[in-house]
C-alpha cells in the first residue's frame, strides 16, 4: 500500500516544515465532514478538525508508516469525537428548545448528484433530511460505524485499524445501524445505504 502523503510527510522531516500545510489542504474537508457527520455541530467539527491537524503535528515524529497518514488523521479524528460526545453526556442536559432548534438545523448530508426532474429531486431532498435526522438518532457507535463504512467508504478492516473494534463486531453494528435506519426512514420501504453492497 502506497501512501500518496509519503513524499510530503519526508519533506517535513527533512526540515521543511511549512509543507505540512499541504497536508492540511489534502485532508481537511474530508476530516471536517467526518466530524460534522460524527458530532452533529459544524462549530464542533471544525474545532476537532484543528485539534486532529494539533496533534497529528505533534505526533509525527512517532508516526511510523504502519498505516496510511490518512488513516492515522481519522483515528485521530476519531478519537476525539469520541472524547466530546462523551463530554457532552457527561455535562449537559437538553432542553425542549435545544431538542427543536436542533431538528430543525439543516442536512449535513449533502446531495451532489446531477440535476433531474423537480419531483424527484424533492423526494431526493426528503430523503435525506429523512437519513439525516436518523442518522443523529442512532447510538454514536452505530453513527461512527455507518458514516466511516458507508459514507466515507473505508473498508471493514481499515476501520478495524482505526478503533480497534474487531471486524465482526463493525459489521454488527453496521448491519444494526442500517436496520434502524431503515426503520427510522420508511419501515415499508427497500433502504439501501449509500455505499451499501451484499456482505
Amino acid at each position: 500500500m502506497i501512501d500518496k502523503d509519503e513524499p510530503i510527510l519526508q519533506a517535513v522531516r527533512a526540515g521543511r516544515t511549512e509543507a505540512f500545510a499541504d497536508l492540511v489542504t489534502r485532508h481537511k474537508d474530508k476530516v471536517y465532514a467526518m466530524l460534522t457527520r460524527l458530532v452533529r455541530d459544524p462549530d464542533v467539527a471544525e474545532e476537532l478538525a484543528q485539534e486532529t491537524f494539533v496533534r497529528a503535528w505533534r505526533g509525527l515524529p512517532g508516526f511510523r508508516g504502519q498505516a496510511l497518514f490518512g488513516t492515522w488523521l481519522v483515528q485521530i479524528a476519531i478519537h476525539l469525537a469520541r472524547d466530546r460526545i462523551r463530554e457532552v453526556r457527561r455535562n449537559r442536559t437538553v432542553s425542549l428548545d435545544e431538542l427543536l432548534e436542533w431538528s430543525a438545523d439543516e442536512s449535513v448530508l449533502v446531495d451532489t448528484r446531477s440535476r433531474r426532474d423537480p419531483l424527484s429531486e424533492l423526494v431526493d431532498r426528503d430523503m435525506l433530511e429523512r437519513l439525516d435526522a436518523a442518522l443523529r438518532e442512532l447510538p454514536p457507535s452505530y453513527r461512527e460505524v455507518f458514516v466511516l463504512h458507508h459514507i466515507e467508504d473505508i473498508p471493514y478492516e481499515e476501520i478495524a485499524t482505526i478503533t480497534g473494534d474487531s471486524i465482526g463486531s463493525l459489521k454488527v453494528r453496521a448491519h444494526r445501524a442500517r436496520k434502524l435506519l431503515k426503520e427510522a426512514i420508511s419501515p415499508d420501504a427497500e433502504f439501501v445505504a449509500p455505499g451499501d453492497v451484499a456482505e
